[in-house]
């Protein structure tokens, strides 16, 4: 699991007074993973530009290693390198959205299917586990925590069912969707149901493949159907909306 990213302000400011400041574990490995997790919990918004000289004066490196993460974020499309402009953080497009949706459904299905027939007991504690804590996530009404804790169930998951390169291409539509959540969400609405993460861990359990493959189509299609991918202009009656109160 990602631990959260410290000191974010600074990642994207171009304030470049006073000296650098040093950071511990200023590898490329760590840096990335501080902003992978700034953006896919949404600390840093799609389409904020991520400027080589402020990100090295965060992390207390050289512009070289900045843009080497950069890269490696490019490459898992969380991140696009604009020439002569910069880069930025992603910013999915409608119609990209609903092939991210596709695509983990088709491959989400798949692996769940395979894994039910060779899940084990530890394995089912471990995911009962982790839907306990999104429910204890709940409670506490974190958003933020929730968010990250679906994501490891669908990459725990990916990971269990054995299969390296799907496990490697959920992670990435993982990633993808939690930005496209940050672009579309729909006001109210909730991304992730745990109790429908224990729908499909119950049938995991049963090693009922086929089940647990419809849970999991379901619970896909659930997430998309609160996120307003509408491509038409929704029409605003302003004197409504700007109404004096009182």
């Amino acid at each position: 699991m990602l631990r959260e990213p410290r000191a974010l302000k600074t990642v994207v400011q171009s304030d470049q007074s006073g000296p650098a400041r040093k950071r511990g574990g200023g590898t490329d490995e760590h840096i990335h993973a501080e902003i992978y997790a700034a953006i896919i919990h949404h600390q840093i918004r799609p389409a904020t530009p991520l400027q080589e000289d402020a990100l090295a004066s965060a992390f207390g490196v050289s512009r070289t290693i900045i843009r080497k993460v950069l890269q490696r974020l490019s490459h898992e499309k969380l991140v696009d390198l604009i020439p002569n402009k910069g880069a930025f953080v992603a910013k999915p497009s409608i119609e990209e959205a609903r092939q991210v949706f596709e695509a983990r459904r088709g491959v989400e299905c798949l692996l769940v299917e395979k894994l039910a027939s060779t899940i084990t007991k530890a394995d089912v504690e471990r995911l009962t586990a982790m839907v306990g804590a999104e429910a204890e996530a709940l409670e506490q009404d974190s958003k933020q925590k929730r968010l990250l804790l679906s994501g490891d169930f669908h990459r725990e998951l990916a990971s269990l069912a054995g299969n390296d390169v799907l496990r490697d291409f959920v992670h990435e539509l993982v990633s993808r969707t939690s930005l496209i959540i940050a672009l579309y969400e729909s006001p109210g609405a909730v991304p992730c149901s745990y109790s429908e993460h224990k729908e499909i861990v119950d049938a995991l359990k049963r090693h009922d493949g086929k089940k647990a493959a419809q849970y999991m189509d379901h619970h896909l299609r659930h997430i998309e159907a609160q996120i307003d991918l509408s491509d038409q202009p929704v029409r605003v009656d302003f004197r409504t909306l700007f109404k004096p109160q009182g």
